[in-house]
C-alpha cells in the first residue's frame, strides 16, 4: 500500500538497530535504499545452515575477474602496456570492483578512469566482444544483452551479419565508425558486454583444459603448477564436515587445517593442542553426521561462470579425498556427491536469479538462498554467514542473518567489515579451530 512519510518514519524508529544504505546502479529507481541489519550474533545456539560467498571465500576466481575489469578498460582506451597506464589500484580499487555487481564495477572504473577512454576503441572493441558473445558465447542471458545493446545502438544488421559468419575484422570496418557519442550510460553497458566477453574467453579455455594458455595470458607465467580456480584454504574440510560426511573420521583429516591455519594467523599449534583439537573436531563430525548443516553458495556472479567455476573446484576437491585417509567407503560417498554440486549445495544462487540487478549489497541473492535452503526467519538465528567483501557483509546482514563472518583475502583486506560480526584475516581455519564454528 501507499503510505505517507510520517508513517515510514514510525516504522524505522521502530527499529532499534542498524541501517544499511544501498546505492543502486545508476539506471534504477530510486538511487539509494535503506534496509535494517539483523542484531549481530557473536553465536548461534544451534547451526542448521551456512551460506557463503563464491568468489574470494569459497573460491580463488577473483583474481581473474580482476584481470578481466582491468582489461575492459585497456580495451576501451588502447592502453595495453603498464608505461601507458599502470592499472587498477589495488589499494584504492579494489574495495570497489569486489563482492558487488558487475555494473557497479564497471561504473566505478569508467567514472574513475573516464578520461583515459577513447571513443574508436570503445566501438572496436564492443563489436569484436559482440561478434565473440553471439558467435561462441555459450550464456543466453549474455547474448540478449548484447543485441539489445546493438539495436539500442541502431546497429540490428550487426547481428545478421554475425550470423552469416563475417569476421570481427570486417565487422568494424563496415559499423566502427557508426557508433558515436555515447552518453556514460551507454558507456557502461558496452564496458560490461567487453568485461563479460574477457572473462568468458578464460571460462572457455579453462572449460578445454587450456590453463597453461590462461596462466600466460592473465600472469604472464605458463610454467606454475598452481590451480587457476581452486578452493580457499578450509574450505576443502569445511563442506564435508558440514554435510555430515566426515563422521567420526573428521578429526583424520585435520593436518591439512592445521597447516593452512599457521600459515595464515602466523600461531604455531603444540602437540597437545593438536590432540585437543582432533578430539573437539571428531565430535563435530559425529553430531554433524546425525544432522547435517544445509549449505547455500551466493553470488553475483552469473549461472553461466559459477556452474563452471564450482565444477573446477569440485575437481580440486576430489584429489584431496582422494589422497586423504579417508575409510574407502567415506571417500566413495563424497567423491559420488562431488559429481553433481546440486549434491553438495541445498541451494545454489547466483546473479542470473536476480536478473543481474538486485546484487549484493542488496539482501535479494541472500534472501533467494534462506528461501532454496527451507529457512524461516524465525530460524535466520541458526544460521552464519561467509563473505570476504563490504556488499557481501551487508547482505548477510540485510537478509536477516546476524551471525556474520568476514573472511577476507588479500585484495579485500581493506574493504569496510564493520557489518561483520567477526573478522578473520585466518578464514576457515581460524572459524573451525579458534571459534568451534560460532557455536
Amino acid at each position: 500500500m501507499i503510505v505517507q512519510k510520517e508513517t515510514v518514519i514510525k516504522t524505522i524508529q521502530s527499529h532499534q538497530g542498524e541501517f544499511a544504505e544501498v546505492k543502486n546502479p545508476s539506471y534504477v529507481y530510486p538511487p539509494v535504499e535503506y534496509y535494517p541489519l539483523a542484531r549481530p550474533l557473536k553465536k548461534v545456539s544451534e547451526l542448521k545452515a551456512a551460506l557463503m560467498d563464491m568468489d574470494g571465500t569459497t573460491t580463488t576466481t577473483e583474481v581473474l575477474c580482476i584481470y578481466s575489469l582491468e582489461m575492459m578498460v585497456r580495451r576501451m582506451s588502447g592502453l595495453f602496456n603498464t608505461e601507458q597506464w599502470q592499472g587498477v589500484n589495488h589499494r584504492k580499487d579494489l574495495p570497489y570492483i569486489i563482492g558487488n555487481s558487475t555494473t557497479k564495477h564497471v561504473e566505478y572504473l569508467l567514472h574513475k578512469y573516464g578520461r583515459l577512454l577513447n571513443q574508436n576503441h570503445i566501438a572496436q572493441e564492443f563489436l569484436l566482444a559482440a561478434h565473440w558473445t553471439l558467435a561462441h558465447g555459450m550464456d543466453e542471458q549474455r547474448k540478449a544483452e548484447v543485441i539489445h545493446n546493438l539495436r539500442k545502438l541502431n546497429l540490428n544488421g550487426v547481428i545478421g551479419e554475425i550470423h552469416k559468419g563475417i569476421t570481427g575484422e570486417e565487422l568494424i570496418e563496415r559499423y566502427g565508425s557508426k557508433i558515436t557519442e555515447l552518453s556514460f550510460a551507454m558507456q557502461v553497458n558496452l564496458g560490461i558486454d567487453i568485461y563479460y566477453e574477457t572473462y568468458h574467453r578464460i571460462l572457455a579455455k579453462l572449460k578445454q583444459g587450456k590453463s597453461r594458455e590462461v596462466r600466460l595470458q592473465v600472469f604472464g607465467d605458463a610454467e606454475s603448477d598452481e590451480n587457476l580456480i581452486s578452493p580457499m584454504p578450509g574450505i576443502p574440510f569445511l563442506i564435508p564436515l558440514f554435510k555430515g560426511w566426515l563422521g567420526e573420521e573428521a578429526g583424520g583429516m585435520v593436518n591439512e587445517l592445521f597447516f593452512e591455519y599457521e600459515a595464515a594467523t602466523g600461531k604455531n599449534l603444540t602437540i597437545p593442542q593438536k590432540q585437543e583439537l582432533a578430539q573437539k573436531i571428531t565430535e563435530m563430525g559425529i553430531a554433524f553426521e546425525k544432522q547435517p548443516v544445509k549449505l547455500g553458495l551466493v553470488t553475483s556472479s552469473i549461472f553461466y561462470e559459477a556452474d563452471i567455476v564450482i565444477r573446477e573446484v569440485l575437481g580440486v576437491m576430489k584429489t584431496v579425498i582422494q589422497r586423504s585417509s579417508l575409510s574407502s567407503a567415506r571417500k566413495e560417498k563424497i567423491l559420488k556427491a562431488y559429481e553433481d554440486y546440486h549434491n553438495v549445495y541445498d541451494a545454489f544462487v547466483t546473479a542470473t536469479d536476480s536478473s543481474e540487478i538486485r546484487l549484493k549489497p542488496h539482501r535479494d541473492l541472500y534472501s533467494i538462498a534462506l528461501h532454496r535452503a527451507g529457512l524461516m526467519p524465525e530460524d535466520f538465528d541458526k544460521v552464519i554467514g561467509f563473505e570476504d567483501s563490504q556488499s557481501g557483509t551487508v547482505a548477510i546482514r540485510a537478509a536477516g542473518i546476524g551471525c556474520c563472518i568476514a573472511v577476507p583475502f588479500a585484495e579485500t583486506q581493506s574493504h569496510d567489515l564493520s557489518a561483520a560480526t567477526h573478522i578473520l584475516p585466518g578464514g576457515v581455519p581460524e572459524a573451525v579451530i579458534d571459534y568451534n564454528l560460532f557455536l
